[in-house]
């Protein structure tokens, strides 16, 4: 495999993520072989039927974001299928294979696969709460849209802790990370000790002192909560105010900036003195709301205070209030990418034990920081001019 079709497959990811594909194919064995879509925690397109994933090469992944208006094309020829764009092919495409565990019931008859959803290939994610408080208030962050997913899925809010239970016994061991976010909780510290109890569900279905994650959670009130969720065995914590810019975090996330930043701050030194350098993580979008700049500085702010970041590409989600907001051009994203990259190397969290930013390039499927550090893409092997040709995009 060339250094070359990995640059290729990293660019395309990107730009899959914030243009969509069209389906222009029937796709077999959705549901059975293939992967399908679940309502579980965010719904990003209005699709029925269709694979939840695009695998690229290596495990290169994306989520599936249908879109009849974009200029890619989902295209089969005879039992293969291709991404490509005004009747030239890109790449071959695969999809992720259908969880053993999405056919199967619990003992009191809850569909696992309403319980937790699989990222990627090998990444386990379970919503804590399936909808958000700030919903309730008006205070939501703008560009999500938990609670409108979850009424319309007519999934339980809440998974029961014994079925979870009884999910990780039987298929845990299939999973390499185990992911747990949701809706903030009108009790932040209720929250938190929702999230131990998880955490030592998980811990004793798996039968194993320590287990990966991340666990992305709302900071809680009382900070002293965190050591009980360190005592799970989860090796990540993350806490995701998304938004650096103080006047977009107030406008954006209402919610989130009554925590205030200096709540998160503090969480975050709490948490990096608990779990340790690189494994106490702040997560960003790289959305239309700040320059890379302003987004950079708060990288920096971070790492100075040796707390690992993580960037997730925006994408306008229906039923949000941004559904009709244009995510950053597709070299925007690439430059802000290649110089996160860049600082995530200069601080020394990468390489690192867990061999990936959070969890793997399948399973961070918004996001390209993976196959930055890994070097898939890097500052010495871009050249905006050609390598945006085959995208027509400059």
């Amino acid at each position: 495999m060339t250094k070359e079709l990995l640059k290729k497959a990293t660019i395309l990811k990107v730009a899959l993520r914030t243009k969509g594909i069209n389906v222009k194919c029937d796709i077999e064995g959705v549901g059975e072989k293939i992967k399908e879509d679940v309502l579980g925690l965010y719904k990003i397109d209005n699709s029925k039927g269709l694979p939840n994933e695009l695998r690229l090469i290596k495990n290169i992944t994306t989520k599936l974001v249908y879109n009849n208006q974009s200029p890619f094309e989902l295209i089969r020829k005879d039992s293969d299928y291709f991404i490509s764009k005004g009747g030239e092919i890109l790449m071959p495409v695969k999809f992720n294979e259908r969880p053993r565990f999405y056919g199967e019931f619990t003992s009191k008859k809850t569909p696992m696969k309403n319980i937790a959803q699989v990222m990627g290939r090998d990444c386990l994610a379970i919503a804590v709460d399936k909808q958000c408080y700030y919903f309730t208030n008006g205070s939501f962050c703008k560009y999500c849209n938990c609670t409108p997913t979850n009424i319309e899925s007519g999934i339980e809010r809440f998974s029961d802790l014994e079925d979870i239970k009884e999910l990780i016994s039987k298929f845990g061991k299939d999973y390499k990370f185990f992911d747990l976010t949701g809706g903030t909780f009108e009790d932040r510290d209720e929250e938190c000790k929702r999230y131990i109890e998880m955490g030592k569900a998980i811990k004793e279905g798996l039968g194993k002192s320590k287990f990966s994650g991340p666990f992305s959670l709302s900071p809680p009130k009382n900070l002293s909560l965190l050591e009980k969720l360190h005592e799970t065995g989860i090796d990540v914590i993350s806490f995701n105010p998304d938004v650096w810019d103080d006047k977009s975090f107030e406008s954006i996330c209402p919610g989130k900036n009554k925590i205030g930043k200096e709540h998160y701050d503090e969480s975050l030194r709490v948490a990096k003195n608990l779990w340790g350098r690189g494994n106490a993580v702040v997560q960003f979008l790289i959305g239309p709301w700040e320059s890379k700049q302003s987004l950079l500085e708060g990288v920096r702010y971070h790492l100075d205070r040796d707390i690992l970041v993580n960037l997730t590409t925006f994408y306008p989600s229906p039923k949000s209030s941004f559904k009709k907001m244009y995510p950053k051009t597709l070299a925007e994203l690439i430059e802000t990418y290649l110089e996160y990259g860049e600082l995530i190397k200069e601080y020394g969290f990468y390489p690192n034990e867990r061999k990936s930013i959070l969890t793997s390039e399948s399973g961070n499927r918004s996001s390209i920081s993976n196959e930055i550090v890994k070097g898939y893409l890097t500052k010495e092997n871009y050249n905006l001019k050609e390598d945006l040709k085959f995208l027509e995009e400059r």
